[in-house]
């Protein structure tokens, strides 16, 4: 159990804290999270070109034509994604060409532990990006199959007003008419054999 002397021991010490004091210090402390920027909600660091990510993003639209906020929530994931992919090879390459010795890179434990956490981070992006992949193939097939159930309902809509539109114009007796129709046809149709059968005699 913590003794009292040891909380007010605590609370003196992390009055000493060596944290950055300078307005310049704290502001380069408040830009850690964006070293690399794998974490970061927005996917271009301020080193990087925001157009060459727009054009990215427009292409990944053009390929998908997204048309739900959900489709353009993954589409725009995706690109994030291959553009944050795209700066980890690009990391790992200059790091490999920054060693004397490539070995070092399996070798040296602390260079090790940089490459394998960007391979982490490529893991986490992969990841993401076929989620994303995977969840907007779905959600096009059930726009697919609901643009098609509709269809098909429409079309069931108009037979049947067809159908009853024409049932309205006919008249009352249509139904007996019909029949004496078919009637008459029959009794021509037998009188012909009969008078076939007797001219074959």
């Amino acid at each position: 159990m913590t003794t009292f002397a040891q909380i007010q021991a605590n609370r003196e010490n992390s009055k000493l804290s060596t944290g950055p004091r300078t307005d310049a210090g704290k502001a380069v402390s408040s830009r850690n999270h964006v070293v690399h920027g794998l974490c970061g909600a927005d996917p271009v660091l301020p080193t990087e070109d925001r157009n060459q990510f727009n054009e990215l993003l427009e292409q990944y639209k053009c390929d998908w034509t997204p048309v739900t906020t959900h489709q353009e929530f993954l589409v725009s994931e995706m690109a994030a994604a291959h553009w944050k992919l795209d700066r980890i090879q690009r990391m790992e390459n200059d790091m490999l060409a920054a060693l004397v010795d490539p070995a070092k890179a399996f070798t040296d434990q602390e260079t090790a532990a940089g490459f394998t956490r960007l391979e982490r981070y490529r893991g986490s992006l992969e990841r993401t990006y076929h989620r994303c992949l995977r969840e907007l193939r779905a959600s096009r097939k059930d726009e697919k199959q609901f643009e098609a159930n509709s269809k098909q309902a429409i079309e069931q809509a108009r037979l049947n007003f067809l159908v009853q539109r024409n049932e309205a114009a006919l008249p009352p007796n249509f139904q007996e008419i019909l029949d004496e129709v078919h009637r008459r046809h029959d009794a021509r149709m037998a009188a012909g054999k009969a008078a076939a059968a007797n001219n074959s005699r």
